[in-house]
Parts: structure tokens; sequence; C-alpha cells
């Protein structure tokens, strides 16, 4: 081998020595059948257990079958108040080794409230009270 080919891997393998592997993308556990919580069509309502009145319902930024909260308020997701328990009993089981993103939100400019509509949990958008 001669002196330039030498040098050309030589500088081959100081550029891979350079290089690294991205960590691999931490994957989301899934939800197991049986915690009670549903697939959500993007309406806001769920499959869940039905409710009765607003006081079943509750408004969370947490997300079925993801261990992470959505990242900005006003929250969008309204939950079965035992859905939402449910949830939670399994994020305690499966997400403690997931590291969540943290965003900077501007202060919302509606509130969002839980709603009681044909027997499902939907979520309100009202404007926001002023502060005094």
């Amino acid at each position: 081998m001669n002196t330039s080919s030498l040098s050309l891997a030589l500088v081959a393998l100081s550029c891979l020595a350079g290089c690294h592997n991205e960590p691999p993308a931490q994957s989301t556990p899934t939800t197991p059948t049986d915690t009670g919580t549903a697939a959500r069509d993007g309406s806001g309502a769920a499959a869940g257990p039905r409710c009765e009145t607003d006081a079943d319902c509750v408004v969370s930024c947490a997300r079925a079958g993801d261990c992470c909260d959505q990242l900005c308020p006003p929250c969008d997701q309204a939950f079965h108040r035992d859905e939402l328990a449910a949830l939670q009993q399994w994020r305690a089981q499966s997400c403690a080794a997931v590291s969540c993103p943290v965003a900077k939100c501007m202060a919302p400019q509606e509130d969002s409230v839980a709603r009681c509509a044909a027997g499902q949990c939907l979520v309100q958008r009202v404007p926001r009270a002023a502060e005094q």
C-alpha cells in the first residue's frame, strides 16, 4: 500500500470515528385492551364509558394510548372520569422510562370545558375569563 492510499484510509477511518449513531427512537408502549381507554376519532368523543351528566366528564391534556401529554393548553381531550383513571393507572405501570418533550407555550386564549352530549364526553371551547 503506498503512502497516499494509507493517508486516504486514515482520513476515512477518522471520519467514521467522528460519526455517531443517533439513539433509537423510544417506542411508545401500547395500551392494554382492558384499560377502558378508547380510541378517539379526532372529535374529542370517546367510545368508552357513557356519561350521564357533565360531572361525569373531565378535560385533560393526557392522550389515550400515549405516555406524554399534549404539549400546550387548552387541552383537547375529554374523558369519562373512569376512563381517565384507567389511563392514569396504565401510565403509572407503563411509562416510567419514557421521557416526554416539554414546550414553552403561549397563554391560551380559550379554556376547555368537559360536556356530556348523547352519552359521550366532549370538549367545548369557551372564551378565557379576563383575569383581574
